[in-house]
């Protein structure tokens, strides 16, 4: 039970659908002195999830969270980047760095917005009374673990 627990994410982060990239560096080699990079990376493509909709609330005539925030899932995909470093004293190459970022988790949720009405909920025999209206906006929330490696 507790391996399936531990391959879990890693299995939800390979799953995670994204759009290979692979720009066409090479033809830089045309203006560059020396060979171009490569660099092959992705896309995430975000999820979006089930908002938590509007609750209503004992005691309030509004109800709360009035416009929800949205959650989006994705993942950030692993990323190559490498390069030959030229030797300046030889026609060879000294070695070649490499920047590497293994794909990670991303989880991220829009702004949401919450509402106050100007008077207090009706009790019976009583007026409403008169309130500051007032309004809120939930921060938007991002949650990533990104990694990278430079190797020599």
């Amino acid at each position: 039970m507790a391996t399936a627990a531990a391959v879990t994410p890693a299995a939800a982060i390979a799953s995670a659908p994204t759009v290979p990239i692979g720009p066409p560096l090479y033809v830089l080699n045309n203006v560059l002195p020396f060979e171009a990079p490569t660099l092959s990376t992705g896309m995430p493509l975000p999820i979006p999830g089930a908002p938590n909709g509007p609750r209503y609330v004992k005691g309030k005539l509004l109800p709360t969270n009035m416009v929800p925030a949205i959650p989006v899932d994705s993942a950030l995909p692993s990323t190559h980047v490498s390069t030959p470093l030229p030797n300046p004293l030889t026609s060879g190459n000294i070695g070649t760095p490499e920047l590497v970022s293994p794909g990670s988790e991303l989880r991220a949720a829009t702004p949401g917005a919450d509402l106050g009405a100007p008077i207090n909920r009706p009790e019976p025999g009583h007026l409403p009374v008169l309130l500051m209206p007032s309004a809120g906006v939930s921060a938007p929330d991002i949650q990533g673990d990104p990694d990278a490696t430079a190797l020599f």
